[in-house]
């Protein structure tokens, strides 16, 4: 002890051993006057503890300096998390002591933190090789003219992501680059990347920040909003395209003219688009007072039935009064809780609709910063369709009706020639204009005049 600490004279006559017993007996309660004057310590001393040397620990050594680490005395009392730590008598590592919950404080010195980014950087080492193992291998490239129309709508958003082209891998969907969402929110947006990747269309980039991964689960994706993306897609060949040439084949096709094809993908796309919007418009407006919007598959069915006459525009009014009436109800201690008062909300809506069809009248909104439109809408009505805004302003039901199905499909009705050999017919308006798709016991068509759609389900035994 004595080759690390000078003694100070006031103790210079106690060994060792009566330095730790003294201290002993002090951390066991005894008064520090009667132990001052029964070790023969000047009374002039005031702290008896500052002229006891510090303690040099037998079994601690630096593994740096591999010499011996010490700590001043704790007074009395002292709880474990409050104690100095431990430090080597040369350089500056510390070691504290576990606290009761087991944890320890990290040093900080220049050596620990050497060695921590070595071992930091041994890890991602070995996390990046375990990702390129599982998503390095490449898989056969999926051919252009094998996409839909909504993938092909969906790849192009998703390479529209403001990094100017200079990696080949698309950036994340929460990346800061990007200023708007692919879909209306999250969990959309992330379950039509997923379709993608399910489908080939997309790689995993073993670029990506493995935080995005499970590395318990084998790096199984923990984060798809997070990840890097590859795109997987040949135009020509089996060889996978570059993402500048996949985009111009991309842009080329969807602002040209629409095609048939596309036909039922477009259908299903306006209106999907045009639902998210005004649901996610009723969840900000119950936020706005509350309420937890707990009637969304009921709301779900409603906004479907009236996007056929009303715009998006007109349903933020209907959501609007819906929810200041189910605020009313609520505060006027009518309604029987919360839930009970958001749980009007659809009924108010379509009531308001009904009055609106039968009376003849209409009432639209303005956009809410709160609700921004998305990349998917933006591209299908600027660029595809080259109506920017009728997604808001214009019913989607009306708007294909009377103006998407006659000015693109009035002459090439879907698989028309199937259709009229079965003799298929919609059963509202009896147009032969339908689409038909089944499974083994349901055969679902949709009207592309009216709208309708109709499910017919097979008996799975004769009745008798």
């Amino acid at each position: 002890m004595s080759q690390y600490f000078q003694r100070a004279e006031e103790i210079a006559h106690l060994s060792d051993d009566l330095v730790e017993q003294l201290y002993q007996r002090y951390l066991d309660g005894e008064k520090s006057a009667a132990l001052m004057a029964e070790f023969q310590i000047p009374a002039t001393v005031r702290s008896l503890l500052k002229v006891l040397p510090p303690i040099v620990s037998p079994d601690l050594k630096c593994p740096y300096c591999d010499l011996p680490m010490w700590v001043r005395r704790h007074a009395r009392g002292t709880p474990v998390s409050q104690r100095h730590p431990f430090k080597c008598v040369r350089c500056e590592h510390r070691y504290s002591a576990a606290a009761r919950n087991g944890r320890r404080t990290a040093c900080n010195c220049q050596a620990c933190f050497k060695v921590h980014q070595q071992q930091l950087a041994a890890q991602a080492e070995r996390d990046r090789r375990e990702l390129e193992s599982r998503y390095g291998t490449p898989c056969p490239a999926v051919p252009y003219s094998a996409l839909g129309f909504v993938q092909k709508l969906t790849l192009l958003a998703l390479l529209d992501d403001g990094s100017g082209n200079q990696h080949e891998w698309i950036a994340p969907l929460g990346a800061p680059s990007r200023n708007e969402q692919l879909a209306m929110t999250t969990e959309a947006s992330e379950d039509r990347l997923k379709s993608l990747y399910e489908a080939g269309v997309l790689m995993v980039a073993t670029s990506s920040d493995i935080r995005a991964f499970d590395r318990t689960e084998g790096c199984s994706i923990s984060d798809y909003s997070a990840v890097r993306w590859l795109p997987n897609v040949a135009l020509g060949g089996t060889a996978r395209c570059t993402r500048e040439s996949l985009y111009l084949a991309l842009y080329h096709e969807l602002s040209g003219d629409v095609q048939a094809a596309w036909k039922s993908e477009l259908y299903g796309l306006i209106f999907d688009l045009a639902r998210e919007e005004s649901l996610q418009y009723i969840r900000v407006l119950a936020n706005e007072v509350s309420f937890a919007f707990t009637a969304e598959a009921r709301a779900d069915t409603v906004v479907g039935q009236l996007l056929q006459d009303f715009s998006v525009s007109q349903l933020y009014y209907f959501a609007r009064l819906a929810v200041k009436n189910a605020a009313h109800f609520y505060a006027t201690g009518n309604s029987k809780g919360r839930n009970h008062a958001s749980n009007t909300i659809p009924r108010n809506m379509l009531g308001t609709a009904q009055d609106a069809l039968t009376r003849n009248w209409r009432k639209n909104a303005h956009r809410d910063s709160r609700v921004p439109q998305s990349a998917l809408n933006r591209l299908l009505y600027d660029v595809v369709l080259k109506d920017s805004g009728a997604g808001f302003s214009k019913s989607p039901g009306m708007y294909w009706r009377d103006e998407l199905v006659p000015q693109f499909f009035s002459g090439a009705a879907f698989d028309s020639d199937l259709i009229g050999h079965l003799k298929l017919f919609c059963r509202e308006c009896d147009s032969s204009n339908i689409d038909a798709s089944m499974d083994k016991l349901i055969l679902k068509t949709m009207c592309y005049d009216c709208a309708t759609i109709s499910q017919f389900r097979a008996y799975e035994d004769w009745p008798d």
